[in-house]
């Protein structure tokens, strides 16, 4: 009797394990299944991005704006510029892939969500690396802005330096031509008693007398020089004879007749040049003028009249 009593007790223990068993294995599976509802529907169900592109286009355009005030300062900026504007605008080109599905699921969005996050700070972080390039270039382009106008003043300087040697050097040049103390001409005819006399007639004229004496001057070298000398028509033409004593000769840029060239040993001692010139076929009434010249300049003149 007490075995049976027994074994009856031990039956009822068991069933009421396995029972207690089975409703936590019932407990257990209704968890699972709840979770996997609930994380079905957190992926399936959809959310609209508009914001979001919205968001991202303003970056966008914040960042495009930002590059084109700073594009074309310099190579080097350009390069830094290029490079991380291209590496942004793939990630970007990622970003508005995913979003322009128009509606994403709430994971979707989360991960863009996530890279416009990073991606407004990539963008900070050029706009601060632009910010300080374009800083030193301004630098750059102040300090080559002082440098310039320092190469201008020195510039200047130098021009001012040239003028005034210039000016010196013709001052110089001046200073050191040989001038004409008198210049005379006179014409000459034959006389009856003595060699020749003054006159102002065309018809007794046998020559033409010209002497000069020179000005001393301790600027001019000592030594040959060469003093040519024309004589003026009435009609503007200067005489010359067909001996090879008359020629051309350098002035002013271009060439010059001459009636007659004279050489001297100058020695600053108020030198005495002279020549005398024969009438020649042609020469007419009216006034006639002498002029001399020395160095490329104009020493003197004097003039006289022939009726």
């Amino acid at each position: 009797m007490s075995l049976q009593s027994n074994d009856k007790r031990s039956k009822k223990l068991l069933f009421l394990m396995i029972f207690a068993l089975v409703l936590l294995n019932v407990g257990l599976i209704y968890q699972l299944v709840t979770k996997n509802n609930q994380l079905q529907n957190s992926q399936t169900e959809l959310v609209d991005t508009t914001q979001e592109l919205d968001d991202l286009k303003n970056i966008e355009e914040e960042l495009r704006i930002n590059l084109e005030l700073k594009s074309g300062q310099n190579a080097k900026l350009d390069s830094v510029i290029q490079l991380r504007n291209s590496e942004i605008q793939k990630k970007v080109s990622q970003i508005r892939s995913l979003l322009s599905k128009g509606k994403v699921t709430q994971a979707e969005l989360a991960s863009a969500t996530k890279q416009i996050t990073s991606f407004k700070d990539q963008v900070s972080q050029l706009k601060a690396e632009i910010e300080k390039l374009s800083t030193q270039n301004q630098y750059l382009k102040d300090e080559n802005y002082v440098m310039q106008k320092q190469i201008d003043a020195e510039r200047e300087i130098n021009h001012e330096i040239r003028s005034q040697n210039t000016e010196l050097a013709k001052k110089v040049e001046v200073g050191s031509r040989i001038f004409l103390k008198s210049l005379v001409a006179i014409p000459l005819r034959n006389a009856l008693i003595g060699d020749y006399k003054a006159t102002d007639k065309l018809s007794k004229l046998e020559k033409i007398e010209v002497s000069c004496i020179l000005g001393n001057n301790d600027l001019v070298v000592k030594g040959e020089k060469t003093l040519y000398f024309q004589v003026i028509t009435p009609n503007k033409s200067t005489l010359h004879s067909d001996n090879n004593s008359s020629g051309t000769f350098s002035f002013d840029g271009g060439d010059r007749m001459y009636t007659v060239k004279k050489g001297v040993n100058f020695q600053n001692k108020n030198e005495i040049v002279s020549f005398a010139f024969p009438k020649t076929d042609g020469m007419t009434v009216g006034k006639y003028t002498v002029n001399a010249f020395s160095q490329n300049h104009k020493m003197g003149s004097t003039e006289f009249t022939l009726r």
